[in-house]
């Protein structure tokens, strides 16, 4: 007997991470949003967008400050979400917490304590969110799914989705490594996923001596109509482009 084939509504996320603006990359940028707009899913989760090196309390090269201004910076990335809302009009957008987005809080708790409680320090308003309709959140469950940026950093593909599983105990997806990897695990409880989405900054970046192990890309979760039932993949952007199921989208 023929298995039965059928096409249910699907539930979409796509995740888009590490973009890391100034340091970013716009065509793979152009690419992911190709895909949004193709897809036009259910939910955006965004992380990651800034880099806030001005911010950092890591030494700075001058040369790599000179013309990156903090408010350039925020600027840069406003004019993509604009993009992006336009491309999405009707997709709900999240940005989560992360560690260079943590980076403004931690260099007001350093050098600017008696600022640190204004209402326009607060990344919400320090982003103009509101303009974008985008909500900001730690971390994000989607029918028993979890996405949250990460801290986990280890050494090869898929040791971070790794790590980021055994310490949730739950199927999710994650930035913050740069690169693209999925793990398995089928338990007694059930069958789980994790992914790492990849990245969407340069790969070449200046204080990296050598080739890094980063790879373009980002993360799909399709859930099936109301159910939890889901697929997860990460989908590569190879020279720009994506080669994703009968469609082929390049910058």
């Amino acid at each position: 007997m023929a298995a039965k084939i059928t096409r249910p509504r699907r539930f979409n996320v796509v995740c888009l991470t590490d973009w890391h603006v100034p340091f970013h990359d716009d065509r793979a940028l152009q690419v992911a949003f190709s895909l949004c707009k193709h897809i036009q899913p259910s939910v955006i989760i965004l992380h990651e967008l800034h880099d806030f090196y001005r911010l950092s309390h890591f030494d700075q090269d001058p040369s790599r400050i000179e013309g990156r201004e903090l408010q350039n910076e925020l600027d840069q990335v406003s004019v993509y979400l604009k993009k992006l809302r336009k491309c999405c009009p009707k997709s709900r957008i999240y940005l989560l917490e992360s560690n260079h987005l943590n980076r403004l809080k931690r260099y007001l708790w350093r050098n600017a304590r008696a600022l640190a409680s204004l209402r326009a320090m607060e990344i919400e308003s320090l982003l103009n969110l509101a303009d974008h309709h985008i909500i900001f959140r730690k971390d994000v469950i989607i029918r028993n799914f979890l996405f949250k940026h990460g801290s986990i950093v280890r050494q090869h593909s898929s040791y971070t989705a790794k790590g980021e599983f055994l310490k949730e105990g739950m199927s999710g997806a994650s930035g913050h490594t740069h690169r693209l990897g999925q793990y398995y695990a089928t338990l007694r409880g059930g069958s789980y996923t994790w992914l790492e989405c990849g990245c969407l900054c340069s790969l070449e970046p200046e204080w990296i001596s050598g080739v890094p192990n980063w790879q373009h890309g980002l993360g799909l979760v399709s859930f099936k109509g109301n159910d939890d039932h889901f697929d997860a993949r990460v989908i590569p952007i190879i020279d720009y482009e994506i080669l994703w199921g009968n469609v082929n989208i390049k910058a």
